[in-house]
Formats: C-alpha cells, sequence, structure tokens
C-alpha cells in the first residue's frame, strides 16, 4: 500500500527512509556507502527545512549553529544548550553530514564504506531533533515524523522469489487520476509502477531518482501521463 506524501518535508524524509532500507538489503558494500550517504544528507535536509519553518528562518545550511541561535534569538526564544542532549547529538550529525558533503580530502575509501548503524542513528536523531524545534515554539510534531518505514526492492537480491513491490503515492494524488504521473520500470518481464506523483510534476527527476535508487536488474524505466507515455529510458542490466 502506498503511503500519501503531503508535505516537501516528508517526500525528503521518505527519501531518507527509502535510501536507508536500500542501504539495508543491498549485498554490494559500495553501494551500501552511497545510500547510507544520500540518507544522511537527506535526512537533514529535512530537519533544516522544519527548523526554517518553524523558526521563519531562511538559509540556515552555511554555519547552521550561528545561524540557528540567530533566529532562535529573533523569535524571542530561550538559547538552546548545544553542549548537551539532543542539541549536541545534532551537531555531531552535522559535522557527519558536512563530512560527506564535502568529502575533505582526509576522508578515507573506509570511511566512506560507512556501516548501515551510521544511517540508523541519524535518522534517529534528527527525528527526536525535529520535536526538539516544534517543542522550542510550541508547534506540534509533524505526523509524518513518526514514520519509521520505506520499501526498496522486495525479494529480489534477498532470493525470496516474490514479486511484491511498494507504489508511492505523493502530494496526495490518487491513483485513479486520468492526469497522474506514473514512473514505471521493467523487472522479470513485468512493468511495475514504483511512483505515483501530481499532474504536472517534471518526470525526468523522478525517472532520475528511480535510475538512482535501482537495485535489482531492470531492463527500462518509463514515466506516463495517463495511458500516454512521456519518456522511456533503455537501460544495461545491473545485477
Amino acid at each position: 500500500m502506498g503511503k500519501v506524501i503531503d508535505s516537501i518535508q516528508y517526500h525528503v524524509w521518505s527519501d531518507a527512509l527509502h535510501a536507508r532500507q536500500l542501504a539495508r538489503q543491498t549485498q554490494d558494500p559500495w553501494d551500501r556507502g552511497a545510500y547510507i550517504r544520500w540518507a544522511i544528507q537527506t535526512a537533514w535536509t529535512a530537519f533544516e527545512n522544519v527548523c526554517m519553518d518553524t523558526l521563519g528562518a531562511r538559509n540556515l545550511g552555511m554555519r547552521f549553529k550561528e545561524h540557528f541561535n540567530e533566529a532562535v534569538l529573533a523569535k524571542g526564544l530561550a538559547p538552546v544548550e548545544w553542549g548537551k542532549g539532543i542539541w549536541q547529538r545534532l551537531l555531531g550529525v552535522y559535522a557527519v553530514r558536512k563530512e560527506f558533503v564535502h568529502v575533505i580530502p582526509s576522508v578515507s575509501h573506509a570511511r566512506l564504506l560507512t556501516p548501515v548503524q551510521e544511517a540508523d542513528t541519524t535518522i534517529e536523531v534528527l527525528r527526536e531533533g525535529i520535536k526538539a524545534v516544534c517543542d522550542l515554539t510550541g508547534d506540534p510534531h509533524p505526523p509524518w515524523i513518526a514514520d519509521d518505514s520505506e520499501q526498496a526492492w522486495h525479494g529480489s537480491q534477498l532470493g525470496l522469489g516474490t514479486s511484491a513491490y511498494a507504489c508511492v503515492l505523493r502530494g496526495g494524488v490518487s491513483e485513479d487520476d486520468p492526469s497522474a504521473v506514473r514512473i514505471t520500470f521493467d523487472h522479470g518481464g513485468q512493468e511495475h509502477v514504483s511512483e505515483i506523483a501530481p499532474p504536472g510534476t517534471p518526470h525526468g527527476p523522478l525517472l532520475d531518482k528511480l535510475i538512482l535508487g535501482l537495485n535489482v536488474p531492470v531492463g527500462a524505466v518509463r514515466a506516463y501521463r495517463g495511458n500516454e507515455l512521456l519518456e522511456e529510458r533503455h537501460l544495461s542490466i545491473r545485477g
């Protein structure tokens, strides 16, 4: 069953959960490292977006701690204590995120092949961090922050022989909307729907994302508007 993605933050959070699940399932350590870095970066993006919306701030990315403190003071709130608790753990995640985003020269190949636990820890800390930021202003926690499950590819690399695949619904779109954008892939001689997005959604980035996350041999990916084929990309089989 698909989940209803009704905000930009939830969209990005769902991306992070998806990347983490891909990391858990893949048998390739290089793919695992890439998925974990993706999970960490996108989970931080979701967190940062919540901070901006909740505090009414912009451009927190550069010098995050400094700009966050300025936004808190501008809101008339008490400063947070970065030396302990969730705030200290958030700074730890921020340091890891910067390390992977910029891939500084001191980062080793072994560090890039980081274990899945790094993604687990990041998502756990950022989930609590989002709650903490909302608590600062008295805003309710976003309902999607409780979501800790995302489907990746089922069965194929695990040898289960199942043909069950998840279909993600974006932006509250209906599966029956004839103008919705459908993203599909061919696997095992069958076409499967990966994602359904609202009418007018650019299909190119959705295909790019699908291809990036592929972890089973796929012959082609396609984008449709209703039954109209918008784009088809044939792929070299990856297994």
